[in-house]
């Protein structure tokens, strides 16, 4: 569970219930986006819904709108969502972190990450295609204001604020610190390894490079700026092809590694080759 704050622990603590609903109306994960608004990932709506807790006696989950993700083929479901970022750092501690780090990410920039899997099974073997996507906590955010229990199409919210990938591009993207997110190999080069890629989505930043750029986009070879639409295909899982556009800087290091995964805050790259962990500062 992301960012769980101590207000909502006393809730677990009294085994109070938020909330009864049919099983498997949700996904087991739930992601937070203040002390008192949180997403849950609808199995059968195939949607993120927006909830906040309201402190009645007893406490109450109400929805505050339902953002609907890209439509399905029939008979195709989603089995599995993962959603990763930054917990909710309270406001008191960001000075106090802000003194010890480097730098310290914009909290309205930070950004989240799904991953969506679907499996299927061809000529009695088991296939496993996995999709991710991020956005903007503040994006999230300023639907939930709005509120009324409303149901946004995806067209109407997702293309302008998400950025998709398709793992079988190769590349695998990693937990995100702040407004940044690694991406890492799923296959790695014996004896050569592979470069580290990061994207940041800090909007500030991405205008800061752009300035020095004369097109809406551009690349001098391991740093890019993207603000086009990108599209992944349907394939056998969705309805369409799925658009998306949501600006980042992409940097791709000079050097090459072996690293099976990729952490990173807002301090430090930490890479894991099989038990070793090396740590490089970010620059």
């Amino acid at each position: 569970m992301d960012g769980v704050m101590s207000s909502t622990k006393s809730i677990s603590s009294t085994g109070e219930k938020l909330r009864r609903s049919p099983p498997n109306t949700y996904f087991p994960q739930v992601t937070f986006l203040s002390e008192e608004i949180l997403i849950l990932v609808q199995r059968q709506g195939n949607a993120l819904e927006l909830c906040q807790i309201t402190w009645e006696d007893p406490p109450v989950l109400n929805t505050l709108c339902v953002l609907v993700l890209p439509a399905l083929q029939r008979g195709i479901s989603c089995v599995m969502v993962e959603c990763q970022g930054d917990q909710i750092v309270a406001p008191q501690d960001i000075l106090a972190r802000s003194r010890r780090l480097p730098f310290v990410s914009d909290p309205n920039a930070t950004v989240l990450c799904f991953t969506l899997g679907f499996r299927q099974v061809f000529g009695g073997y088991d296939y496993l295609r996995s999709v991710s996507f991020w956005v903007r906590r503040s994006s999230l955010r300023e639907y939930a204001v709005r509120g009324g229990n409303q149901n946004y199409p995806w067209d109407s919210w997702g293309p302008s604020t998400t950025r998709w990938t398709d793992w079988e591009h190769g590349l695998a993207p990693c937990r995100p610190g702040g407004s940044r997110s690694a991406l890492f190999p799923l296959l790695i080069e014996v004896g050569t390894g592979n470069p580290i890629v990061i994207r940041d989505f800090h909007p500030e930043r991405v205008r800061r490079a752009l300035s020095r750029s004369k097109g809406p986009s551009w690349s001098d070879g391991r740093l890019k700026v993207v603000t086009e639409s990108s599209m992944i295909e349907k394939g056998d899982e969705f309805l369409d092809d799925i658009i998306s556009s949501l600006p980042y800087c992409e940097a791709t290091s000079e050097k090459r590694y072996g690293y099976h995964e990729v952490l990173i805050d807002d301090e430090r790259i930490r890479g894991d080759d099989e038990g070793t962990l090396d740590v490089h500062l970010m620059i």
